[in-house]
């Protein structure tokens, strides 16, 4: 395959956001275009960083007598993800924070209280949605996975609030971590356009 200059992209959210949960079984898309399910809720606008896909391959390697590697076996790919939503006070980023249940939003929805804390978070799942820059849509669906890191919140009069969340990926039935959908943008041509709903 000669070089294609068109698939060296990079990405951006898709219109309505980049990151959403929704819980333990609810449906999953199967491709980049369908829209999400309605018991998806979008986390907001996330931070310059974007989302890290972090793989680190766990690996034992055998040497022959003679110090020289003849064999690497490999033990697993430990695969996280790490974003940090930057909306602060939005309730639905504090109850991926500090569990479901843990927070309390007034009569006109907005946040009223947070109770911080020892908790097993719930296992979620979770769809990333991206904008490539060549046009194409990529979304990353994982059926089951866990907040397993919450990072450092700074209160500081030069940077937005937020902490780093770190997400663990589990193995499906069908025993993939998660899966990556691809398609072309719609017909508008608008490199912007989402198949995702506007959050409530």
């Amino acid at each position: 395959m000669s070089q294609t200059a068109r698939h060296v992209v990079s990405s951006k959210p898709a219109a309505g956001g980049a990151v959403w949960s929704a819980p333990l079984g609810t449906k999953v898309p199967q491709d980049a275009t369908t829209a999400l399910d309605q018991a998806f809720t979008a986390l907001g606008y996330i931070s310059e960083d974007g989302v890290k896909e972090n793989g680190s391959i766990s690996v034992t390697t055998i040497k022959a007598y003679g110090g020289a590697t003849v064999l690497a076996i490999e033990g697993g790919n430990d695969v996280t993800y790490t974003f940090t939503p930057i909306e602060y006070d939005n309730p639905v980023v504090q109850r991926e924070l500090y569990g479901q249940d843990n927070v309390a939003v007034d009569d006109s929805g907005a946040l009223k209280s947070v109770k911080m804390a020892d908790i097993q978070h719930p296992e979620r799942v979770y769809v990333f949605e991206h904008v490539l820059s060549n046009g194409v849509i990529e979304r990353e669906v994982l059926p089951c996975a866990q907040v397993t890191g919450i990072g450092t919140n700074t209160h500081s009069s030069t940077a937005a609030l937020g902490p780093e969340v770190t997400l663990t990926p589990y193995p499906d039935a069908a025993g993939f971590k998660g899966y990556k959908y691809f398609a072309e943008a719609v017909a508008t041509g608008r490199a912007d356009a989402s198949p995702a709903k506007e959050a409530k």
